[in-house]
């Protein structure tokens, strides 16, 4: 058998050439025909063994070294990092703003292009389509990184726009917005229009099976079929499951929070429920169930969620995934209007509308902006740092937009094989709209809302002088009111100036100086008493376990067609 597998492949590098298959190949199960593999073709155990045991092992391989050599893990993959953006940021964003003129070329030239026969009809309706790709497409990041406006704004990482001359605070916040729609927005959804668009275009045009390797097919003709094609789908593989895992990771360590902070009864910086004595500043109760945050918890949310996710995988795309995208979209639809509604409602509009003007005009240059003076680092380090000093530190790059870039990246085979799945008897214009523009937008309120409110309670608790260096000058709740609030001056009906003191209100939190976790439940906490911050926290809680399951679950869909 090993000498059969040797003369195919030592055929195919003679003979690799594209060719038209759809005469001798009219179905996809005669190309899988072609591959090395076990089972029946359409039965319960049939795989490629080359796939499934190398991308199983390689697997391993990382998760044991990982918990074996902790530390040197961590340095290793964190040089890894840097490593990319040293030597290869440029290529990052030169290569995302061809893709977006790629995509923007092929929606107005072949907008009419069916993905499909002329007759076939979209699987799922337009709502449900949009629900699925939305929330396979983010999972729990969106969630997680809800503060990142508020991030930008009080410089976490030291970006270039922290310098006073550079931009004043309105600018400040206003460019925070729209560095945040730029990673959220057209370039981050890039990988899934360009994978899903040519997975469907090859499968439901072409004739070739959902898969990655197939994708290749135009560049390596028939080698797609042997080792070099198993080896694009081990990447494929392997890409998914550790993408997939960081995002899940982040959103069990927020599930975490979410889940301790129901058990203790926390509530603008104090905890209610199993205390001890008076509840202090700062100090925490042991809850009704004395569930920490750690480690342990997380990993059995991850697996509890998991079990979760096959259950829904198993349930199929009808009944399963698409269910639950609908549940999850809809609650995430209903905690913005209730944001939006309940804060300063037209500033956030006058937000949004202002934000989304900036991005447009500032695009063309944060598209290509590569922070290369920046990543010099400082002056004294002698490597042609700037001599005054000023602008940005080195590593933001690397810890924001080029992790972003891998981010999105690295989920592209899964995200874009998924959409090609539903996508079925949509024209290839409809596809580019709903994959790349809708979700974008999407993208722009969800954060935009969040960003603006967060942005405006920071603005309060700076200027009341909540530093956020304690407890005490965290949260209103915990301030001296004597000297935390606002001295507000204007003149009476004779013409004297009056100037009247109002304490910081209890609501009002420095958001900046919480745990990552703890700013959205803070946030949502601030609009209501206690049982409303009880009400959110468990719709929030409820709807980022639904992402979660929702992408896990189409990963899972995914990689067992690639395997």
């Amino acid at each position: 058998m090993a000498m059969a597998l040797l003369r195919s492949e030592f055929n195919r590098l003679k003979d690799w050439a594209p060719r038209d298959h759809s005469q001798d190949k009219p179905k996809a199960e005669d190309h899988v025909k072609e591959m090395y593999s076990l089972g029946k073709i359409g039965g319960k155990f049939y795989f490629n063994p080359v796939v499934t045991f190398f991308s199983f092992g390689g697997v391993w391989a990382i998760v044991i070294w990982a918990m074996a050599a902790q530390g040197s893990a961590a340095r290793k993959t964190w040089d890894a990092q840097v490593w990319v953006t040293d030597i290869w940021a440029w290529l990052y964003m030169i290569t995302q703003n061809v893709w977006i003129v790629v995509l923007f070329y092929l929606l107005f030239k072949h907008y009419n292009l069916k993905l499909g026969k002329d007759d076939d009809k979209p699987e799922f309706s337009d709502g449900a389509y949009f629900a699925m790709l939305f929330s396979c497409g983010v999972a729990t990041g969106l969630w997680y990184f809800s503060a990142e406006a508020m991030w930008h704004y009080e410089g976490y990482g030291t970006p270039r726009w922290m310098d006073e001359k550079m931009f004043n605070m309105n600018t400040r916040a206003e460019h925070a917005v729209m560095v945040t729609f730029f990673h959220w927005g057209l370039h981050g959804w890039i990988p899934y229009t360009v994978v899903g668009a040519l997975i469907a275009i090859l499968s439901y045009r072409r004739g070739f099976p959902m898969s990655m390797r197939f994708t290749m097919y135009p560049l390596i003709g028939e080698m797609v079929y042997g080792i070099l094609g198993d080896m694009i789908e081990i990447l494929s593989i392997l890409c998914t499951i550790f993408g997939v895992c960081t995002s899940l990771g982040l959103g069990a360590m927020q599930i975490n929070k979410g889940m301790v902070r129901l058990d203790r009864g926390t509530y603008l910086g104090k905890d209610y429920n199993g205390c001890t004595g008076a509840e202090l500043p700062g100090v925490a109760c042991e809850g009704n169930t004395g569930m920490e945050e750690d480690r342990t918890v997380q990993i059995c949310i991850i697996i509890g969620i998991t079990l979760l996710a096959t259950a829904s995988v198993v349930m199929g795309l009808k009944k399963g995934i698409q269910v639950l995208s609908f549940v999850a979209f809809g609650l995430s639809v209903f905690i913005l209007v209730a944001i939006l509604f309940m804060d300063h409602t037209w500033y956030i509009l006058n937000v949004l509308t202002s934000s989304f003007g900036y991005y447009l005009w500032y695009l063309p240059k944060i598209s290509f902006h590569t922070d290369a003076w920046e990543e010099l680092g400082a002056a004294s380090l002698g490597q042609g740092g700037a001599p005054d000093g000023r602008g940005g530190a080195a590593g933001w790059m690397n810890g924001w937009t080029i992790f972003y870039w891998g981010w999105w990246i690295s989920w592209g085979p899964f995200v874009g094989t998924f959409l090609a799945r539903i996508s079925k008897g949509r024209k290839l214009g409809h596809f580019i709209i709903a994959t790349l523009i809708l979700p974008s937008i999407w993208s722009f309120v969800f954060l935009g809302i969040m960003g603006a409110a967060q942005i405006r309670m920071s603005n309060q608790a700076i200027s009341a002088g909540l530093d956020g260096t304690t407890v005490a000058t965290r949260y209103g709740s915990f301030a001296d009111k004597s000297s935390i609030g606002y001295n507000h001056s204007y003149s009476d009906s004779d013409g004297n100036t009056v100037t009247e003191w109002t304490p910081v209100p209890d609501r009002i939190t420095r958001l900046y100086w919480l745990g990552t976790e703890d700013v959205l439940f803070e946030h949502l906490s601030s609009y209501g008493d206690q049982g409303w911050a009880t009400f959110m926290t468990t719709i929030t809680l409820i709807c980022i376990v639904l992402y979660f399951i929702t992408s896990s679950d189409s990963a899972s869909f995914v990689v067992d067609i690639m395997a």
